[in-house]
């Protein structure tokens, strides 16, 4: 039996479309990268990283001394993990108070994946864009790199990092590239502003309707997958939960912030539910104050 752990801290079906060729949209084309596959014990662990918000306090004795400690604390949690993948659910930095920096602020941030030699893979949050810094500057930052597995949605979808990366059985079992074990979902919930405004902060319907039509695909054609969702804007079913937090032991760490849901609802969080397929999601965004 396959089993996975995540440790979280502060298209069609054919997967040749996403690993063995190009997906080529209006704005962007996205690497090439090799499959993923569960390690030969059959488990798979992943450390998810959020809100890291490099490059904020930028003036300050305080900004880039907390950035050296978000880096050693990546190193230090990669080191004593070593986990199969890592996740960034959003706000990676302070887009709003860069000129023009996004790609060495993104150099800084990614060091600890880049010389660890770990595969990871972001959603962006309403803090990865601004006037000086837009969130295609930060995915072509990302991607450069071959241990970046984050993708540009594809074409008509609202957002940028709207995709999914499937998970295979351990390299040399029966069918180890055939049907995927899990599959990680990432979706863009938007929010900020740049030089034209703000941009409202949810999973828009192009995405939700995407989402349905292909998890159904991929339903018909596999059966239910494991899956597990990311994105960075809660939705209001979190809001629930942690107004009765001490009612819920499973739901350990710290608890210092409210709740600040997506400004529309979709239909996202149902959708999820109802496809059968997610057996967890993990967001940012509400987080304590700094420095």
């Amino acid at each position: 039996m396959k089993s996975i752990l995540l440790l979280a801290l502060l298209g069609l079906l054919t997967p040749q479309l996403i690993y063995g060729g190009i997906i080529k949209t209006e704005q962007h084309r996205n690497p090439v990268r090799s499959p993923v596959h569960f390690n030969s014990n059959g488990t798979f662990k992943i450390v998810t990283f959020t809100d890291l918000h490099y490059g904020e306090g930028a003036g300050s004795d305080w900004g880039p001394a907390n950035d050296i400690k978000s880096t050693k604390v990546m190193f230090d949690i990669l080191d004593w993990e070593k986990p199969d993948f890592v996740v960034f659910t959003g706000d990676l930095m302070s887009a709003e108070v860069m000129y023009p920096n996004g790609t060495e602020t993104m150099d800084q941030l990614l060091e600890p994946v880049v010389k660890g030699n770990y595969k990871w893979a972001s959603t962006y949050g309403n803090h990865d864009i601004g006037n000086n810094v837009s969130r295609e500057v930060i995915l072509s930052a990302e991607q450069k790199y071959d241990g970046s597995y984050t993708q540009q949605g594809e074409e008509g979808l609202i957002g940028n990092t709207n995709y999914y990366i499937p998970i295979y059985p351990p390299t040399g079992t029966n069918g180890s590239e055939e049907k995927p074990a899990l599959i990680l979902w990432f979706f863009d919930s938007r929010g900020g502003r740049n030089s034209s405004g703000g941009i409202s902060a949810y999973v828009h319907e192009t995405v939700v309707d995407w989402f349905k039509l292909t998890a159904q695909q991929m339903n018909e054609t596999w059966g239910p997958v494991p899956s597990l969702a990311f994105f960075h804007y809660p939705t209001d079913e979190y809001k629930p939960i942690h107004d009765t937090i001490a009612d819920h032991p499973e739901c350990p760490g710290q608890h210092d912030d409210i709740v600040t849901p997506q400004e529309r609802d979709t239909g996202f969080m149902e959708a999820l539910v109802a496809s059968g397929m997610i057996k967890a999601a993990f967001v940012g965004h509400n987080h304590g104050k700094f420095p």
